[in-house]
């Protein structure tokens, strides 16, 4: 099996921020524990939803849904992340739909069973009022990104993070050796870095002179996922 890891970015703050869950990982015996199969949609965009979640493994992903219909991908949550308790402690409807992408082992809990234990458990309150923190300065660095960062270096970003996201657990029979698959379109592309289809296809096709990627239909195969890193933060 291969992996890629690549640096922190903007696509996954939970990569920065696993420390902060060190205390939830090893309160076992709080929440109560779900299994999601992928496609498992845990909270829609506007509705409320009462839980929030610790993810032990597996893969989650939030959108955004645009006033055209298109999908933002907002952040992808791998093992240790713990996503959904602004909204939960708040009681407001959730801002994005949060949909799992790889089979999930999570803890669900409610705020007001967690409140009663930060008198006990400090560490719990402390890591989460950190948290919130974080993921507060991640959105600002995400939106200045999208508006600043040039087209190649958000695509190279995105696809390096699903690249990781799908190669993190058994490779299908149908993943070539030493390929890294990615299953979007040109059209989700550019939905989730918020630029035109054109210049998705024009960013694309330069990659795959440049020899580090291959575009089929549905699918990128990522190559070279070194030389594919040394791209994302050269300018286009």
């Amino acid at each position: 099996m291969k992996r890629i890891n690549s640096e922190p970015s903007a696509y996954a703050s939970w990569d920065a921020s696993l420390a902060l869950s060190t205390p939830w990982m090893a309160a076992t015996d709080l929440g109560s524990v779900v299994k999601l199969a992928t496609g498992d949609v845990l909270a829609r965009q506007g509705e409320r939803h009462s839980y929030f979640y610790l993810l032990r493994s597996g893969f989650v992903h939030s959108t955004i849904q645009r006033s055209n219909g298109a999908e933002f991908l907002l952040e992808i949550f791998g093992p240790g992340a713990i996503f959904g308790e602004g909204p939960a402690f708040a009681d407001r409807p959730r801002p994005t739909t949060t949909r799992v992408a790889e089979p999930a082992i999570l803890s669900r809990y409610l705020p007001a069973d967690i409140t009663r234990k930060f008198a006990t458990m400090p560490e719990l309150a402390a890591s989460l009022i950190q948290l919130l923190g974080f993921k507060n300065q991640m959105i600002v660095e995400k939106l200045a990104g999208v508006a600043s960062a040039a087209p190649r270096e958000r695509v190279v970003d995105l696809l390096l993070r699903m690249a990781r996201l799908q190669s993190s657990g058994d490779f299908s029979a149908t993943q070539e050796p030493g390929n890294f698959q990615v299953d979007l379109t040109h059209e989700k592309i550019a939905a989730m870095t918020a630029l035109s289809r054109v210049t998705v296809t024009r960013t694309l096709n330069q990659l795959s002179r440049d020899g580090v990627i291959e575009t089929r239909p549905r699918q990128v195969i990522i190559h070279d996922a070194s030389a594919l890193r040394r791209l994302q933060y050269k300018n286009s």
